[in-house]
C-alpha cells in the first residue's frame, strides 16, 4: 500500500454505519474515504442493498441518486448541497452537530482511481466487491466489514468484525466497536421515567419484540413508553436529533430477537443510560455487546429475573436517586471497556497485515 493519504472505498447502506467508517479510516487514521454514487453501480451489478425488496426505483435513487437530478424530500432531509470536483461529490451530511462530508464517485470515476483499500460493508456485497476488486483494482486490499449477523466469508480473506465469534484460520480478522457521533456524551438524566425503544419497523418486522414492549408498557402504567424508528408510533428521529432525544429518555428499550447489538445500546452507554434489554439473544447471535451488558450496572436484564422481579427493578431505578447512579455507573463502565482511540491504533497496524 501507499504510504500517504490512503484511498479506501466503501459501500454505503447504513448511515451511522459509514459514519463510523469515516471517524475511523479518515478522522483517527487519516486516510480518504469514498462511497459509490450513479445508477451505473446498479446496473453493472455491483450495488444489490435493494435487491431483496425487488429493486424499487425509489430505493435504488435513494442511495445512488446523483444530486445533479431533481432532489427529493428524502435526499433534502439527509442532505445538504453538494459540489462536484474533479467528478467527485463533496455531499453535506446531516451529523448531529452540523454535517460531515461524504466523497461519492460514480464506477466510471472510480475506475480512474487508485485504491488502497475497498470495503464490503453489506451482506450481499461480499461477493460482488471481491470481483470488483480482483477485476478493476487487484492491487487494493478487500475488507469485509461483518456487523451484525453471523457469517462464514466466502470470497474475503479480512474482515473488520464488530461480533463476537471467531473466524475460521485463513481469515484475517479484528474485533472492534464501530465509533459513533462525540455527541452521544454523557450528561445527568432530566427525568426518570420515559422509556424510548429506537428498533426499526418493529410493529411490523418484529411481533416478538413489539409484545414484549407491549406488555410491560402495560405493566408499568406510571411510565411513559415511546416506540420510535420506521414505522414506528411516536415517529423517526433524523440521525441529528438522536442523541437528543435518546439523553431525554431515561431508559432504552433494546429487546430485539435479532441480537440486541448494533448502535443503539453503545450510543445510550455513551450518554449514560442504561438499556433494557434481553442478553439470551445477544449471545445467541454473539453479538459484541454481550460483553458490555451487566444487569444493574448499565443494564436491566429482563432475562435475569421473573416478570414480577423485573417489574419491581425497573421501578427501583426509577426512582430519581437509583437512577441517577444507574446512569452514572453505565457511562463510567462504558468509558472502561470502550476506547475508540486504542481501538484505531490496533486497526493500523492491523490493516499492515491485509492479505
Amino acid at each position: 500500500m501507499s504510504d500517504n493519504k490512503l484511498r479506501v472505498f466503501a459501500d454505503l447502506h447504513h448511515g451511522d454505519l459509514y459514519y463510523s467508517l469515516i471517524l475511523l479510516f479518515e478522522k483517527r487514521l487519516g486516510m480518504n474515504l469514498y462511497r459509490p454514487i450513479g445508477l451505473d453501480w446498479f446496473k453493472k451489478g455491483f450495488w444489490k442493498i435493494a435487491e431483496p425488496y425487488g429493486n424499487p426505483p425509489d430505493t435504488i435513487g435513494q442511495y445512488l441518486e446523483p444530486p445533479s437530478v431533481e432532489k427529493s424530500a428524502n435526499w433534502v432531509s439527509r442532505y445538504g448541497d453538494s459540489q462536484l470536483v474533479d467528478d467527485i461529490y463533496y455531499i453535506p451530511a446531516r451529523a448531529p452537530d452540523g454535517f460531515y462530508t461524504q466523497k461519492a464517485i460514480t464506477l466510471e470515476k472510480f475506475l480512474t482511481m487508485d485504491f488502497d483499500i475497498i470495503i464490503a460493508s453489506y451482506l450481499g456485497h461480499e461477493e460482488c466487491y471481491s470481483k470488483l476488486v480482483s477485476k478493476y483494482k487487484p492491487n487494493a486490499k478487500f475488507i469485509f466489514q461483518l456487523g451484525n449477523i453471523g457469517w462464514q466469508p466466502r470470497w474475503a480473506k479480512n474482515v473488520l468484525l464488530a461480533m463476537d465469534f471467531d473466524m475460521p484460520p485463513n481469515i484475517n480478522y479484528i474485533k472492534y466497536y464501530p465509533e459513533h457521533h462525540e455527541d452521544y456524551s454523557y450528561i445527568p438524566p432530566t427525568n426518570h421515567n420515559i422509556v424510548k425503544s429506537f428498533i426499526n419497523c418493529m410493529t411490523n418486522n418484529y411481533p416478538e419484540d413489539l409484545a414484549w414492549f407491549l406488555k410491560y408498557e402495560k405493566l408499568l402504567p406510571e411510565s411513559m413508553f415511546k416506540m420510535h424508528g420506521i414505522l414506528g408510533r411516536d415517529g423517526v428521529i433524523s440521525n441529528d436529533l438522536m442523541p437528543q432525544v435518546m439523553k431525554e429518555s431515561a431508559f432504552v428499550w433494546h429487546v430485539k430477537c435479532l441480537g440486541s447489538g448494533g448502535f443503539i445500546p453503545r450510543q445510550a452507554m455513551s450518554c449514560g443510560r442504561p438499556v433494557i434489554t434481553r442478553t439470551s439473544y445477544a449471545h445467541q447471535f454473539r453479538v459484541l455487546e454481550r460483553n458490555l451488558y451487566e444487569d444493574s450496572v448499565n443494564c436491566i436484564d429482563l432475562d435475569a429475573g421473573t416478570e414480577q422481579e423485573n417489574i419491581e427493578k425497573i421501578k427501583y431505578f426509577m426512582q430519581p436517586d437509583n437512577h441517577l447512579r444507574l446512569c452514572e455507573s453505565t457511562i463510567e463502565d462504558f468509558n472502561q471497556k470502550v476506547n475508540f482511540e486504542e481501538e484505531a491504533k490496533k486497526i493500523k497496524a492491523w490493516l499492515e497485515t491485509l492479505k
